[in-house]
């Protein structure tokens, strides 16, 4: 699998061309303390290895192509405080690339390639370099400007579209791992909702969701958002830390994560178990936009063009009911998109204005946000698009207000 993602993305690449990908590193926290280790979600397409400060070198001249891959050394030390670092064979073995080296080799391979290859100004050095990576410095911008310094007239090329067109379409076993995290996350949204009551601490109501994930083998997707009452007007509340009281609705955005594939899904239902009839008119709102979307999504549409459709959507259902009066517009109640990309990352890679495609994993988030009242209301499902429309992965996850009240008044543990 990994050996054929390289075909494609080295099939796509310029004729006289070294490309390196880095893996990346965990930044230090403080003292000898880092932060939890993410490997970069390109490197990992392409090699299947999640391990730190690992690189992988493409060359392609001509018709003639080769594979590196770059790891440190096993250290024995090392491996007795934190575990042993990643053997050439077993790389060999997950990656599928047989030229395994010392990562240490790897800024005089390259060198040593462009001069045997005729000098830096006829080879093209290649690299991703998403916005993350600007943003933020990393190994690639290190590497890249190092060589740069030595080899001023080096030609460089951004491969970084070429790799979002690769990882845009999802295979079977990519969707394999999706329905995995979404199916988890159904478990653990009817696990708080069996939990929920007047009084639970928001945190209190996360820790079912975490126990869930524990218990399924998976991570989390991003941080869980569970906001009761106001907090569910702010996007991407994470404080978690409030009393559900009476009447409040809970907003839950959160996700598993299996094998680094990411569910995102958000549900929003009754702290009592009974929809109030104000909520239900909204609830109603974005239920039918969510479907509205699902309806729309297909191949060749752009997300930009979905939001557009909600956004018209909302403009004549708001203004039915009120809400639109006294110089409002749909923007005071609606701030962010209903689409955005998933798979190895939560908004997964893209580019401006991509239309999809049969394989393109997309979310459908609706909502509606009155902090006045406060009421949040989302309602966000995971969906693969098809030949002539789109396949609601998530579609097990209860969503209907008649769905949700019975669930709840026959499904409390506490």
């Amino acid at each position: 699998m990994y050996k054929t993602r390289r075909e494609k993305l080295l099939a796509s690449l310029p004729d006289n061309s070294i490309t390196v990908l880095f893996s990346g590193q965990a930044p230090y926290a403080v003292g000898d303390e880092k932060y939890r280790f993410e490997v970069d979600r390109s490197f990992y397409y392409f090699t299947g290895l999640d391990r730190e400060s690992l690189a992988l070198l493409l060359v392609k001249r001509g018709d003639n192509t080769r594979e590196t891959l770059y790891i440190q050394p096993y250290d024995e030390l090392s491996a007795k405080w934190v575990g042993g670092r990643i053997r050439a064979e077993e790389a060999r073995d997950i990656s599928a690339v047989e030229d395994v080296r010392d990562v240490s080799a790897l800024e005089d391979d390259v060198a040593s390639l462009l001069i045997s290859y005729g000098g830096a100004s006829e080879m093209i050095l290649c690299g991703d370099l998403s916005r993350q990576e600007l943003a933020q410095p990393r190994p690639a911008v290190a590497f890249f400007s190092r060589i740069r310094e030595h080899m001023p007239d080096i030609l460089f090329q951004n491969i970084y579209a070429d790799i979002v067109r690769l990882r845009t379409c999802k295979s079977e076993e990519e969707v394999l791992k999706l329905r995995r995290a979404i199916e988890v996350t159904r478990t653990g949204i009817e696990t708080m909702m069996s939990y929920c009551h007047e009084g639970i601490w928001e945190n209190e109501l996360e820790a079912y969701f975490d126990f869930t994930l524990k218990c399924n083998h998976c991570g989390h997707a991003f941080d869980t958002i569970c906001a009761t009452g106001r907090n569910a007007t702010i996007l991407h509340y994470t404080d978690n830390n409030k009393r559900a009281m009476p009447g409040d609705l809970v907003l839950c955005d959160l996700g598993a994560r299996y094998q680094y594939y990411n569910a995102d899904i958000t549900r929003t239902f009754p702290v009592s178990g009974k929809f109030t009839e104000r909520q239900k008119v909204l609830y109603d709102i974005v239920l039918r936009g969510n479907r509205m979307i699902a309806a729309q999504a297909r191949p060749g549409v752009t997300t930009r063009w979905l939001n557009e459709q909600l956004l018209a959507f909302y403009e004549a259902e708001l203004k039915k009911i009120g809400l639109l009066e006294n110089g409002k517009t749909v923007r005071d109640y609606y701030w962010h998109s209903v689409s955005h990309y998933i798979g190895l990352e939560t908004h997964d890679a893209t580019l401006p204005d991509l239309p999809l495609q049969v394989g393109s994993v997309i979310s459908d988030e609706p909502g509606l946000y009155l902090e006045e009242e406060g009421i949040g209301i989302r309602i966000e499902d995971d969906l693969l698009i098809v030949e002539g429309g789109c396949e609601v992965l998530s579609r097990d996850i209860i969503k209907e207000i008649d769905e949700i009240e019975t669930f709840m008044a026959g499904n409390k543990d506490f």
